[in-house]
């Protein structure tokens, strides 16, 4: 029982520090998935990470049906 109110509180702090900074995670995440895409066209490998993508869009979507 302790470790479950253990997990619990951890969850709810981590997911209220998440909250709390909401914006700025926003804007990190913006800014490491254009930079992401900027050095993917740069370098000429977009069809294969695509690709990678979505084959484990599908495994995982698979996983859940």
């Amino acid at each position: 029982m302790l470790i479950t109110f253990l997990t619990s509180a951890v969850l709810v702090t981590s997911v209220l520090l998440v909250l709390s900074n909401l914006g700025t995670v926003a804007d990190d995440t913006s800014k490491a998935l254009r930079g992401a895409m900027q050095r993917l066209r740069s370098q000429g490998a977009m069809a294969s990470w695509v690709a990678f993508a979505v084959l484990w869009v599908t495994i995982f979507a698979l996983g859940f049906l």
